[in-house]
């Protein structure tokens, strides 16, 4: 269960850098290449570069959580990640510009049950002492 867990988890991270890098360090290129992003004009640099640096935050609490595996923060990264997979797929099934959409609605679809079958993985099985950590009494 948790090499499923670890390596899902490790995906989303590699996904959400590979955007967020692209989006931050490239804005126009993700606005003119990514299909149906152009679709919503006009383009604005602040707004894609903010996007970009979502995408990694969203990497470091994932990526995060891949390496030290706790169930609280895994539960919170897929959480997190869960309600913008969602949220980004309804908007894009209610907004369909144009044929090619559709194959993106299909895509966005699987980036959201991802998340929802990680988080069905993380709640069975038994979690290693490591993964329950005590809180600090400090």
């Amino acid at each position: 269960m948790h090499v499923w867990l670890r390596s899902g988890l490790f995906f989303l991270t590699f996904v959400h850098t590979a955007v967020g890098f692209w989006t931050l360090l490239f804005p126009r290129s993700f606005y003119e290449d990514v299909p149906t992003v152009d679709a919503y004009p006009p383009f604005n640099e602040h707004l894609f570069r903010d996007y970009g640096a979502m995408n990694l935050a969203m990497a470091v609490v994932l990526g995060a959580s891949a390496v030290i595996l706790e169930r609280i923060l895994v539960y919170v990264a897929l959480t997190s990640n869960l309600v913008w997979a969602v949220s980004h797929l309804v908007f894009h099934a209610t907004h369909l510009p144009h044929a090619a959409a559709a194959v993106l609605v299909v895509a966005l679809s699987i980036t959201a049950a991802i998340p929802a079958v990680l988080l069905t993985f993380s709640r069975g099985g038994a979690w290693s002492a490591g993964a329950r950590r005590q809180p600090s009494r400090r």
